[in-house]
């Protein structure tokens, strides 16, 4: 259907209407079409659908609204339907603004707060090598401690038995300070190997998982 046949009929269906409110709606989409173009003529029309049905849409709208609205593309339209899509477009428009200006607002306390953040994760982490460094000072002295009381009972325990034949006394004195110190150079030991198969490890998982929920953090308020 082509335009003069679609007006032809929406005339003919709106002859039961007040002659001015016919003749306002025939220039009403007159106008329109005229507006849109020779060019996109046949879509607008589509976009009308039938004259029937726009005929039936705008005498709807006139037993419903009298003479308190205007013709749309849709057909006739109240005042106070119009200017309620009017409000909710402007709604729709300031809640996509606020959205935009909190991000932005978002974006902005992220760049601002980056120096506090970085300094934040610069301290803990210095403090959590210098702990970890610490605890391996600690554990190193421990071992030092072990292997000089290995050697000094190594020393006495020799020379309390060169000692028992001349100072039986004083060789049995020095056996006796010898396995003192074995056996507390053993148990350095000991406790160096075990600190150093649990705890350490131990405190670099606790570490680890620290900065990975601090990093975890800060990349999902980035985004």
């Amino acid at each position: 259907m082509n335009r003069l046949e679609f007006m032809q009929k929406l005339e003919s269906l709106l002859s039961d209407i007040s002659q001015g409110e016919k003749e306002e709606a025939l220039q009403y989409y007159n106008d329109y079409l005229n507006d849109a173009g020779v060019e996109n003529e046949q879509e607008v029309l589509e976009s009308l659908g039938t004259p029937e049905r726009l005929a039936q849409t705008i005498k709807e709208g006139l037993n419903d609204n009298g003479n308190v609205g205007e013709f749309t593309e849709t057909g006739y339209k109240d005042y106070f339907e119009q200017n309620e899509q009017k409000q909710e477009v402007i709604k729709k428009k300031e809640k996509k603004s606020m959205s935009g200006g909190m991000i932005a607002l978002i974006v902005i306390l992220c760049i601002l707060a980056s120096p506090l953040l970085i300094s934040i994760t610069t301290g803990i982490f210095g403090a959590g090598v210098g702990i970890l460094v610490g605890i391996l000072g600690f554990f190193i002295g421990i071992a030092v401690a072990g292997i000089i009381l290995f050697i000094t009972a190594v020393v006495l325990l020799v020379s309390g038995f060169g000692q028992l034949f001349y100072l039986p006394l004083a060789g049995v004195c020095l056996i006796g300070a010898g396995l003192l110190a074995g056996g507390l150079s053993l148990f350095f030991i000991w406790l160096t190997v075990w600190l150093c198969a649990t705890v350490i490890p131990w405190f670099i998982r606790v570490l680890a998982d620290l900065f990975s929920k601090l990093f975890r953090r800060r990349g999902g308020e980035s985004a």
